[in-house]
This record gives structure tokens, C-alpha cells and sequence, in this order.
């Protein structure tokens, strides 16, 4: 009965993980993560994201990382690179094409339909948050 216990236990932690780390510091969250599939390596893609801080108090994205990539960089809708980005408390701010979004450049590796890319993001407050992109095709002409 002991050895079933720790089985589900561990179970639970490994099926938990994925959503505990979108779950941020209590107080900012990440969801609905996406990035445009490529097919060679050493192609720029995009990444999306919607942050939400439920927080009393703003913070801001200092840091953002996708180890898949020599150079993950955040740029606004015209494609300038940005240095940071608020995120007023209270509410969420999405990282979309016609917006601010990241750019990995560098890939070291195609990105297949149904592939999970790991990255982080690091506000001053929060801290450290681990995020998570999954693959969807790029809009036609794109």
C-alpha cells in the first residue's frame, strides 16, 4: 500500500509540474504560450504569450529567454527592440504578432507541429518564471 501511495504521489508531482510552473509567484501568470512552427534550422520564429499579474502592485519583464535559440530577443509591433515591458498590476498584457512578441533567432533546430518549446521569462518583482511555447503554423505570407 506504501509503494501505490509514493507511485501516485510521484505521479501527481510529474502531471503537476508543467501547470505549477506556469503558475508563477502567486501573483504573475503565463498562458496560452505559442510559437510558429519552422522547418529549417537557424530560421527566426515568433513567440506569444498572455501574462497576467493579479498582483496589488505593477511589475516589469526585464528577462526572456528560449535556450532552442542563439538570441531571444523582445520587440514591439514594429519590431524595435524593447529593454523591458511593464505589466500594470491587475491586468494581463499578451505578447501577439501585431504587438510586443519574442523573436528567437538562431534556432538550433526545426520546430515541428505538436513541439513544447521551454523558455523564461524575469520580471523585477517575480523573479524567474519557466513558460512554455507549443508550435502552430505560421499565418500564410508570414
Amino acid at each position: 500500500m506504501k509503494t501505490s501511495l509514493k507511485s501516485a504521489l510521484l505521479a501527481a508531482l510529474i502531471f503537476a509540474t508543467p501547470a505549477a510552473a506556469l503558475a508563477g509567484k502567486d501573483t504573475l501568470s503565463a498562458h496560452h504560450g505559442e510559437v510558429w512552427r519552422i522547418k529549417k534550422i537557424g530560421a527566426p520564429t515568433q513567440g506569444f504569450i498572455q501574462i497576467r499579474n493579479t498582483a496589488a502592485s505593477g511589475d516589469v519583464l526585464i528577462g526572456w529567454d528560449c535556450p532552442i535559440a542563439d538570441t531571444t530577443t523582445l520587440v514591439d509591433a514594429k519590431g524595435k527592440a524593447l529593454q523591458s515591458l511593464a505589466i500594470p498590476a491587475g491586468q494581463r498584457v499578451t505578447l501577439a504578432a501585431d504587438g510586443p512578441h519574442l523573436i528567437l533567432q538562431g534556432t538550433h533546430f526545426p520546430i515541428a507541429m505538436g513541439s513544447v518549446v521551454p523558455c523564461s521569462l524575469t520580471f523585477e518583482q517575480a523573479g524567474e518564471l519557466a513558460v512554455y511555447l507549443n508550435s502552430i503554423p505560421a499565418p500564410r505570407g508570414g
